[in-house]
């Protein structure tokens, strides 16, 4: 989570995301708030916005009240709401960085820091009531009591310093979100926020903190938390306490009740989310908010640490924002070793935790020091293929640099086609269940493996996430896929089994759900019951089951698990190796194609499953190993978008495009080709032609698209 000093002063200065929604009509502004809508701008110089063609921007917000004093604030809140409603008037949509840290100065920049010397401790001390109207009455405990805390009462804090920079004397500490004293100072800088016309705010470092907090109100709402959430017979069961009063917090893994504390932080964080939502929607019926909890990955060690549960946050915010930056041997490309390196499977699951809601990505660096002397081929090349990525994925791409040729280009060429992209949604006939809770059970589970897997193998997929098994249309997927998920509630199972029965088909990896959501063992599996037992065969088993098929492919876990060795270089980052000795599914192995050989045989087994379940009637894409594929369907289902995304290049910007690929589509039901145009070189889309076919009552599409530079679009009108 460490930011550029770049990013920090720009944010803080109130830079602005541009967005063309039409001039706004005062006092009716609303922002769009459509993921095909949006090109982020890191700048809010006009010129630069309108090149290229940028929708979304950060505004100008209010000051912080331990910075000025209230004549200035009300000065600064003036001229914030004039600049927010220049930049509606143009059509842009503004967001405002905002930190929920607590910032102080150390004595020397390697003393430990102490309490006393925050800087909101002076403001309390002298000024709070000046702002009592947005804060209320000065509370009792001062800011040092707000603090996240470890057991022994001693704080975390983190210092910044630019690439090659030493540190300097300041740093932040955080407060608790289940202090209300801190919970009320927030309210009242989120209110400011809102006064000043912003259309949302990317709140940073709303995370708990490694190793805290033990404050008495954290113990106080866990507690609470497990009456709510782990019955009393569960708890006996599993820990064998079943009275929660009088508990000693658990401080590591393998401690009573750690499953619960870590799934806990994760809904502290969500609910202190919409707790500033809703105070900021009193002041602007439309205000959006969005956290940044480390990147938002989905594996493991995202929700596992840092309570960066995006599954819950997904629930609450209204875009995410999401820092999946590394250093540049991540960036999406093709390694000297002929290697794809992909970031696609953890855009897949932000797109299903967000449900559909714009998601940015604010991703690879490719600047100095990092990578010394970048030329302008190199990041050129490397911005097109972060964007491609993104847009392919449902997400946007936030660049961190000024904007190359290759960037300007694909946000014109993508300016182009927003009539089609606004309101389209991923679109395919498989989803892929991933579920964060497996990791906060310490149990594995493989869905960002098994979707590289299927991409290698041209299979357009989606990922779906446990809230879609109650609340989503699941009979819009002609297969779901569960790779290895042991923990499943019988209420969710029960879900899968109706999807069977209305004609669904049901491919399981392992024993899914042979444990319930307390990471307790089912007597009866309710899943192992489409084959006819309490529990799952020893063999592959293949039913009818209603009017749909169930298979299930046995999955045995090692000793191993699947472990993938690696040795921290240097820091170690969402990225890296973080928790490589615990979790298999981690970025190490999705990304670089690093699984672990038993693991690939079980995930290639179950890929190969897919085409013969569904007799062949899949979505795929064929001719270049380096091409992924994945489709959207337009909001009213008039059309079909097909992104291709060519891998093929280089880290020094050489790109090889890719010359023919043939596209295999199944098409919504009832719906036919009417047309097709494409582009691969960002130039005007043009006619091919394609072939058709009946397919189990949807009509099956085939056309070769090429070349493809880096990236592609088909656009499919249907009738």
């Amino acid at each position: 989570m460490k930011k550029t000093a770049c990013v920090l002063s720009l944010l803080a200065l109130g830079l602005l995301m541009c967005t063309c929604n039409g001039p706004a009509e005062a006092p009716g502004w609303q922002p769009k708030a459509d993921w095909g809508h949006w090109i982020l701008g890191h700048r809010n110089n006009p010129e630069f916005l309108q090149k290229n063609h940028m929708t979304v921007t950060f505004g100008s917000g209010a000051p912080n009240f331990e910075s000025v004093t209230r004549a200035q604030f009300d000065s600064m809140m003036a001229a914030a709401k004039a600049f927010n409603d220049s930049y509606h008037e143009q059509g842009y949509i503004v967001l405002r960085y905002l930190s929920t840290s607590l910032n102080g100065d150390s004595e020397t920049p390697t003393s430990e820091p102490q309490k006393e010397q925050i800087h909101l401790l002076k403001f309390y001390r002298e000024q709070w009531e000046n702002f009592a109207d947005y804060l209320g009455p000065k509370p009792a405990a001062d800011p040092t009591t707000w603090m996240m805390v470890r057991p022994d009462d001693s704080f975390p804090y983190y210092r910044y310093a630019p690439y090659g920079q030493e540190t300097d004397e300041g740093f932040e500490a955080w407060g608790c979100p289940d202090n209300p004293d801190y919970v009320r100072y927030m309210e009242g800088k989120i209110r400011a926020q809102a006064e000043t016309g912003i259309d949302g705010s990317y709140v940073d470092w709303t995370h708990i903190a490694g190793g805290t907090c033990y404050c008495k109100y954290t113990r106080e709402n866990f507690i609470a938390y497990l009456k709510e959430k782990l019955p009393a017979a569960a708890g006996q069961a599993k820990y064998g306490i079943s009275n929660y009063d009088n508990i000693v917090l658990p401080q590591q893994r393998g401690d009573n009740f750690w499953m619960e504390w870590v799934i806990y932080r994760g809904s502290a964080v969500a609910r202190f989310h919409d707790r500033l939502r809703t105070v900021a929607r009193q002041y602007n019926p439309h205000f959006m908010i969005s956290g940044n909890v480390f990147g938002g990955f989905g594996y493991g060690p995202i929700a596992y640490d840092a309570a960066g549960n995006m599954e819950m946050l997904g629930r609450v915010d209204d875009f995410i924002y999401s820092e999946m930056q590394e250093f540049l041997d991540s960036a999406p490309r093709k390694t000297e070793e002929g290697v794809r390196i992909t970031n696609s499977p953890a855009l897949k699951f932000l797109a299903a935790a967000s449900h559909g809601k714009p998601t940015i990505v604010y991703a690879t660096e490719i600047t100095p020091p990092i990578f010394p002397d970048p030329s302008e081929k190199c990041l050129s090349a490397m911005a097109q293929i972060n964007i491609a990525e993104a847009e392919a994925n449902h997400a946007i791409f936030r660049e961190k640099r000024e904007t190359p040729p290759g960037a300007t280009a694909m946000y014109e060429f993508l300016a182009a086609h927003r009539g089609d992209l606004v309101g389209a949604k991923p679109y395919s006939n498989v989803a892929v269940l991933a579920s964060l809770r497996q990791y906060l059970a310490d149990e594995l589970s493989f869905a960002f493996s098994a979707s590289r897997v299927l991409t290698d193998r041209g299979i357009s997929h989606v990922m779906i996430v446990e809230d879609d098994l109650l609340s989503a249309d699941l009979g819009r997927f002609d297969l779901i896929y569960l790779p290895y998920l042991p923990l499943l509630s019988t209420e969710k199972q029960l879900a899968l089994q109706h999807y069977v029965e209305n004609g669904g088909k049901l491919l399981i990896l392992g024993q899914c759900g042979f444990k319930n959501e307390f990471n307790l063992p089912n007597e009866a599996v309710a899943l192992a019951q489409l084959f006819g037992k309490n529990q799952y065969p020893s063999e592959p088993q293949e039913a009818a089951v209603g009017k749909g098929i169930a298979a299930y492919i046995p999955q045995a876990i090692p000793a191993s698990r699947f472990l993938i060795p690696q040795q921290a270089k240097g820091e170690v980052t969402t990225f890296g190796p973080a928790m490589a000795d615990v979790f298999a599914d981690i970025p190490e192995g999705y990304t670089r194609d690093r699984i672990d050989p038993a693991l690939r045989e079980h995930l290639t087994e179950a890929a190969e499953r897919i085409p013969e379940l569904l007799d062949g009637q899949v979505i795929r894409v064929s001719g270049s190993p380096y091409v992924e594929m994945s489709t959207m369907l337009g909001a009213s289902q008039s059309h079909l978008l097909v992104h291709l995304v060519n891998y093929d290049v280089t880290i020094a910007g050489d790109i090889t495009p890719a010359e023919a690929c043939e596209v295999e589509l199944l098409l919504p039901a009832g719906k036919t080709a009417q047309s097709i145009t494409f582009s691969g070189t960002l130039g005007e889309m043009q006619p091919l032609e394609f072939t058709s076919e009946a397919a189990g009552g949807q009509q099956k599409v085939v056309f070769n698209a090429g070349p493809v530079n880096v990236y592609g679009l088909a656009v499919v009108r249907l009738k």
